[in-house]
């Protein structure tokens, strides 16, 4: 039962931390736009998370759970330790405000402590693979999605009237949802498909049925984590890539979602604050890529690449210290 509770503990924890990341990367474009918010951004992106998973599937919370490292066959031990892999790896980025991939840490994390636990035979490279796909093919989508979009949503501009550009940036309300929906279909469905395995476990069930509860707790967790830190990150990543406008801004968000989204379908789970990061990308360079502040660029792309072998480091470390302490 302790065990239990610790990995519910961790879960939880986890979800928290995806709100001070995620949700800080998800409502920096909207704030340092100007247009939105913190009283608009935060209702519809929350209801917009809920709603993700019952408008688009569950199929990424079905990869996060059994498709990268067979938890039922490893036990909780490692499921536990690979939850505190992932942890630690986030806030340790957390910490120094520069935004990561939820899916990085979590998957190094797995894929360590099924490794130091002596089970690798357990670990599914396609599932792995997956997520490596989807991760750098959300970053190359993104940014040409981004690019194509504002170049395209400037060329409207330089033809439309004043008035009617000021009601074209109303198309953030929008925009603000449809990120909460795709957010809600891939990146939260991580905790997700962790709930749900956990029941399994407990229930001794081997039939994969995401509930209400394994939805509506993470997300309160994740509301909870984006209060209390998510602003931090906002503010990184806001306004230290390239200065934003609410065009700019409409067009990144557009990007962010329509990848997210196309990627949720298929079940590639993909990280929202990789894709948006490179939206991010794509849209300065569209733009004016004199002005795209490279060397923040450049430290957010070497935590990325170093997220995952220090997950796997945490998470085999911490697995080899409960080996040997049994």
């Amino acid at each position: 039962m302790g065990i239990d509770i610790a990995i519910f503990a961790g879960i939880a924890g986890f979800a928290v931390i995806s709100g001070f990341n995620d949700g800080g990367n998800l409502i920096a474009t909207f704030l340092a736009s100007g247009t939105l918010t913190g009283r608009v951004v935060v209702p519809l992106l929350l209801g917009g998370i809920g709603l993700g998973p019952v408008i688009f599937g569950t199929a990424v919370s079905h990869t996060i759970a059994l498709e990268v490292v067979n938890f039922q066959a490893a036990g909780r031990q490692v499921m536990l330790v690979a939850l505190l892999a992932a942890l630690g790896t986030l806030l340790l980025t957390w910490r120094l405000r520069i935004p990561t991939s939820t899916t990085i840490a979590l998957g190094g994390g797995m894929v360590g402590a099924a490794i130091l636990s002596g089970k690798s035979q357990l670990i599914h490279w396609s599932g792995v693979a997956k997520l490596g796909i989807g991760l750098v093919g959300s970053v190359v989508i993104g940014f040409f999605a981004a690019w194509i979009l504002t170049t395209l949503l400037w060329a409207l501009l330089a033809k439309m009237p004043v008035h009617d550009i000021k009601r074209l940036s109303l198309g953030q309300y929008l925009t603000v949802f449809w990120q909460g929906l795709a957010y809600g279909a891939n990146d939260q469905e991580k905790a997700i498909g962790l709930m749900t395995i956990l029941v399994m476990l407990l229930d001794h069930s081997t039939v994969y049925h995401v509930t209400w509860v394994a939805i509506v707790l993470p997300l309160g967790f994740w509301a909870i984590g984006l209060v209390v830190g998510g602003w931090r990150i906002a503010r990184t990543v806001g306004s230290h890539i390239f200065r934003l406008r609410p065009m700019n801004a409409l067009s990144t968000q557009a990007a962010a979602a329509i990848t997210v989204s196309f990627a949720a379908w298929f079940g590639f789970p993909v990280s929202t604050t990789q894709t948006t990061d490179g939206c991010l990308f794509g849209m300065g360079a569209s733009l004016d890529p004199l002005h795209v502040r490279w060397p923040m660029v450049r430290k957010i792309v070497v935590v990325w690449l170093l997220t995952m072998p220090i997950a796997m480091i945490i998470g085999g470390t911490g697995m080899a210290v409960v080996s040997a302490l049994r």
